[in-house]
């Protein structure tokens, strides 16, 4: 039976670099929210893309240490951020227009959590592998 111990670093280095990025995404888009009164679906998505930076870089040096060429990794990545956008966007959508959550404190920390877990299986089986 194989270690665990090589996956659980990933997951911990992936939790890392994906609160890194969270924290760019959630408060680009709460400030754009909050200071300027945006509306959580534009402000979100605002956001998500902020945090886009963050993530690439710091998964890709730091996560899966790949030394791939960028022109390799990045478009499968940026497909991934696709996904994890449109999961995003459809959440806030549901969450927010459809079942009256509260953005702030309910949507944002739920879709903060969930859409991170579709995101890493992409990378460790698709775009890191």
């Amino acid at each position: 039976m194989r270690s665990f111990k090589p996956l659980l670093g990933l997951m911990v280095r992936y939790g890392l670099v994906g609160i890194a990025a969270s924290l760019v995404h959630a408060s680009i888009s709460l400030a754009l929210h909050k200071l300027l009164g945006m509306n959580p679906f534009w402000s979100h998505a605002t956001g998500f893309f902020g945090g886009l930076t963050t993530a690439y870089l710091g998964h890709y040096h730091y996560s899966f240490k790949d030394h791939s060429a960028h022109t390799k990794r990045f478009p499968k990545f940026f497909i991934t951020a696709l996904t994890g956008f449109t999961l995003h966007q459809s959440g806030v959508y549901l969450l927010v227009n459809q079942l009256q959550l509260d953005y702030s404190t309910q949507a944002l920390p739920l879709l903060m959590v969930s859409v991170p877990m579709v995101t890493f299986l992409m990378s460790k089986f698709w775009v890191f592998r």
